[in-house]
């Protein structure tokens, strides 16, 4: 999701509402629990490489080059 796209979804909110986030893949689920919260930390910018591993999984690598892009990222924590 780009910025633009992200800003547009949220100015139709309430801007005093918290932002919280969640996830319901199986691989981060607890036995008995549905989906797992995450509360946002910080927002930032990195220059990164998306590629991904061996076994398919979307992965970053933290450095500067030509093959680098520059992301928004969040850092989020389910400890809130």
């Amino acid at each position: 999701m780009k910025i633009r796209e992200l800003q547009e979804r949220l100015s139709k909110f309430d801007p005093e509402l918290e932002v919280i986030c969640y996830n319901e893949d199986e691989i981060f689920l607890v036995e008995n629990r549905g989906f797992v919260l995450f509360d946002i930390q910080d927002i930032s910018t990195t220059e990164t490489e998306r590629f991904r591993l061996v076994d398919g999984t979307p992965y970053l690598e933290f450095k500067s080059g030509s093959t680098t892009e520059i992301f928004v990222t969040l850092d989020i924590t389910s400890v809130f």
